[in-house]
């Protein structure tokens, strides 16, 4: 029965003031359109800082005219006030103009992710009813549209007069984000409103700088850039690459004085952990830290609290939709940091939020409901919405329809709101529905770990994932063996895994569908084989060992007889997992052995009383090249070189038969070409690299650009990036380098920075530590993808083949050496090259001086390294 108008309420008098108090929070709201208001901004500052980036400093007045010119190029191709207009550009001051510019035309900007496949941005356009597109210059020639689609480079467009705009309700969209077919709407009357609240309770302006993380392809990219549009505060933009490398946020924190730190939980956590790997603190310009989109704990704001300043204010921000405008807020006192969980806080100006039960009726305080938002959020989910909004719940006094939300919360006698679960993340139990915050909440808590995740899988399951802090040796069991102390048994994983780093969105957020993806194809544990039964000190020997490889090889379960390479370990990884064994239990591990039969049984196998080893073979018998097939490795050297001997890669049933011959000698250029893995001490000089280098330059050939080596479709994907050691090369600074092939120059990626050398192969690790220099050859896979789909890859491993052989003939021709490799660790290679997230490492080559030594008659070769044919778990690029 509803009581609207009855004037009653079941609930206590206190807490029906609470309530209404909670909800009474209301403002001015800026009038116009948010094009407008900046506008309105940049008539009284002109000259106030607006964008500032690598090589660029863009002024309110300067960013105004950038916009109207691209309104102007976009009247000029018939585009009306209402039209949806996709905007693709890459992170960057871009993302302004092309964003007003689209507005000050009366059009809906509709960003799009240029890094999407080709047949996900035409579906997007084609469900957006999208006919015209704002990009820049160099994606309009990378990447294709489909036909009739009428196309702006916002970088080539002059500046141009303003122009007035067509009359809009505030209630409009004023940008349309990919979410489901329909898309989802942020209104300007909800930006203006957003904007106003956070300025004036924060004091954001003029002298402010935001730091700005999030491409503008989603509603976090939109809040952080019409914060800094909206309140005269200036956005710092960094490369395209650091939106996920947390070292270069802590550089830009401090050289640029931000004083606005504005992102996702998960976000900061990196950042935080990156302050502490350093053994700093937070810079101290940093005044206010804004979070939101995903759950917030204690055990983060506590980490927070101790790298910062006590003046340091920290808030955390609610949307009533995922990719929405911000509509409660919660400024975090030293009280919250003690919680298990940040709360939401309370709402906005103008906006109105209620916890309602199943029966629609409010929630008593303490008591957990569904949160429901009223007010401005309501209204402007209405005006736009293509549903019956008149199934949304009443509020059971007002009647007002409410915005409904898929998170569960309940009401506390401070008047905040704290969150205790989400749709997404529920268990069903007996009927009811439990949910998984406390898990998360309560793993997030746990020593030693630093980020947390719950999730459910298909089978109505759950499962857990964590990172845990450098140094702790805690596995999943020992994990969920703690959880059971914590949660309820209904709520415990069915197993905890421990990941290095958890896969992102590119707002930002733990991708927790990946998580989920990642958990069902998970391999299940190898079946325990038969074996003789042991002692229970042997027992304890296996168990320790195998503790210690689950977690060296980030496994949830081992049997000590399965071979460790069929679990995805390679050589690296056993000689790593060996030296912790021989440290944590004190004996000695035949690492030789281990190569050759790969598992905890014949690790520990001399230790025990009990024959745990492999018996199929004896261990001093030598694998020959006629018992390898395809399926072996061979890891003993002289049976290696026994299988290279026999030249298996010439199909020798056809040495008998009469051919053609090609007549003359083979080239003798062929002797020139050669790996060397031995370097010379001596510098290389600057010039013979810059000869080398040169062979991958681009020139123009009758105003064409040409290249010395082939590429699919001309796309040239590939990038060489330089790892200078100190003092190795003339007139060349060590560290990080990225070969410019137009401007035919080495660019300064990280100067003194380079690439670990435990990102390399044991065995790889000598000719490293003699090089002059390393060259890495990266694919940049969305420069090759929109072309070739699937075959993007493959191309781009023919193209490191095609600049590898060219590399080793000039290199002879300037004296110098290479060795190719392809065996490392490419995830050690995204900071120190400042790597972005589509890009993968195809191939390496050590460089310098050959060692001529090295030839001298007698001289033992070195002998390859040993290593898992094939791709590993964490290689990325092709082998040789």
């Amino acid at each position: 029965m509803s009581m609207v108008g009855e004037g009653f309420s079941v609930l206590p008098a206190e807490q029906r003031t609470l309530l209404l108090r909670m909800n009474e929070v209301t403002g001015p709201i800026p009038p116009g359109t948010v094009d407008q208001a900046v506008a309105a901004l940049a008539a009284e500052r002109g000259d106030a800082l607006a964008a500032l980036g690598p090589g660029h400093r863009r002024t309110r007045a300067a960013l105004l005219a950038a916009a109207d010119g691209v309104a102007a190029a976009l009247g000029r191709q018939a585009v009306r006030a209402g039209d949806r207009v996709a905007l693709c550009v890459e992170p960057g001051a871009d993302q302004l103009t092309g964003l007003l510019g689209i507005l000050r035309a009366g059009a809906v900007p509709v960003p799009v992710d240029p890094g999407r496949p080709q047949l996900s941005r035409w579906r997007q356009l084609d469900r957006g009813g999208i006919s015209a597109c704002v990009s820049q210059s160099w994606l309009l020639d990378r990447l294709s549209w489909p036909e009739g689609t009428a196309t702006t480079a916002l970088d080539r467009v002059p500046a141009a007069a303003p122009a007035d705009p067509p009359p809009r309700d505030q209630r409009d969209p004023a940008v349309v984000l990919p979410d489901g077919d329909a898309g989802a709407a942020m209104s300007h009357r909800e930006l203006l409103n957003m904007t106003a609240d956070l300025g004036d309770r924060f004091g954001l302006g003029p002298d402010d700088r935001i730091l700005a993380l999030t491409p503008i392809a989603s509603g976090q990219g939109i809040r952080e850039s019409c914060l800094g549009l909206l309140t005269g505060a200036a956005l710092v933009f960094g490369e395209d690459i650091d939106l996920r490398e947390p070292t270069a946020w802590l550089d830009l924190l401090a050289r640029e004085r931000i004083t606005v730190w504005n992102s996702t939980p998960t976000l900061l956590e990196l950042l935080l952990t990156q302050v502490e790997r350093r053994g700093e603190r937070l810079p101290e310009p940093l005044r206010l830290v804004l979070l939101g989109g995903e759950l917030l704990t204690g055990a983060l704001l506590r980490r927070l609290r101790r790298l910062s300043g006590p003046e340091l204010v920290v808030a955390n921000l609610s949307a009533a939709e995922e990719h929405g405008a911000w509509v409660a807020c919660c400024q975090l006192s030293d009280a919250e940091a003690e919680m298990a969980a940040a709360p939401i806080g309370g709402p906005l100006r103008n906006q109105r939020l209620h916890v309602l039960a199943d029966n629609g009726g409010i929630c008593p305080l303490w008591v957990t409901g569904q949160v429901h938002y009223g007010g401005l959020a309501a209204d402007c989910a209405r005006h736009r919405s293509a549903t019956a909004t008149d199934r949304w719940p009443a509020h059971p006094e007002s009647g007002e329809r409410l915005l409904p939300t898929a998170s569960f919360g309940r009401v506390l006698p401070t008047g905040t709101v704290e969150t205790v679960g989400h749709a997404s993340a529920q268990l069903l139990v007996h009927g009811r529905r439990l949910h998984l915050h406390d898990t998360e909440v309560a793993l997030a808590s746990t020593d030693g770990v630093r980020a947390a995740a719950v999730v459910t899988v298909a089978d109505e399951s759950a499962l857990g994932f964590v990172r845990l802090a450098p140094g702790t040796s805690r596995t999943g069991q020992d994990l969920l063996d703690h959880l059971r102390r914590k949660v309820s048994p209904y709520l415990l994983p069915s197993r905890i895994e421990i990941l290095d780093a958890f896969p992102l969105t590119p707002d930002g957020r733990v991708d927790r569908d990946r998580l989920a993806t990642i958990g069902e194809t998970t391999p299940a544990p190898a079946p325990v084989a038969d074996r003789p039964p042991v002692a229970a000190d042997d027992r304890a020997l296996l168990a320790s060992a195998t503790e210690i490889a689950c977690r060296v090889l980030a496994l949830d379960e081992i049997d000590p007889e399965t071979n460790l390479i069929d679990l995805g370990a390679t050589s690296v990884e056993l000689v790593r997992l060996a030296t912790v064994i021989e440290e944590e239990l004190g004996i000695d591990v035949a690492v030789e052995e281990l190569l050759r039969f790969p598992s905890i049984a014949v690790l520990v196998g001399p230790h025990l009383t009990t024959d745990a080893a492999p018996s199929a073979r004896e261990p001093d018998a030598e694998p020959s090249a006629d018992e390898a097939d395809e399926g072996e490795l061979l890891v003993d050297l002289v049976a290696r070189q026994a299988f290279k001997d026999t030249h298996r890669g010439i199909r020798q049933e056809y040495d008998e038969v009469a051919g053609t011959a090609l007549g003359g000698a083979a080239d003798p250029r062929i002797t020139g070409r050669r790996s060397h893995r031995r370097f010379a001490p001596a510098p290389v000089a600057f010039a013979a690299l810059a000869a080398l280098l040169g062979a991958v330059r681009r020139s123009q050939y009758e105003g064409e650009a040409k290249y010395w080596y082939p590429s699919a479709g001309s796309a040239y994907p590939l990038g060489v990036y330089v790892d200078v050691a100190p003092g190795r090369v003339t007139d060349l600074d060590a560290g990080t380098y990225y070969l410019h092939p137009a401007r035919a120059e080495l660019v300064p990626v990280h100067t003194g920075h380079r690439v670990p050398a435990t990102a390399h192969a044991e065995i790889n690790q000598p000719a490293l530590h003699q090089s002059a220099f390393v060259l890495y050859l990266i694919a940049r896979m969305d420069a090759i993808t929109p072309l070739y789909g699937e075959l993007a890859w493959d191309f781009s491993v023919f193209e490191a083949g095609a600049m590898t052989q060219l590399l080793m003939m000039v290199a002879a021709d300037t004296g110098l050496g290479l060795c190719p490799i392809g065996t490392l660790d490419p995830d050690a290679l995204r900071a120190p090259l400042r790597l972005r997230p589509h890009d993968r490492f195809v191939h390496a080559l050590l460089g310098g001086t050959p060692d001529v030594s090295a030839d001298r008659p007698g001289r033992r070769r070195t002998p390859d390294p040993v290593d898992r044919p094939g791709r590993t778990a964490r290689q990325e690029g092709p082998r040789t």
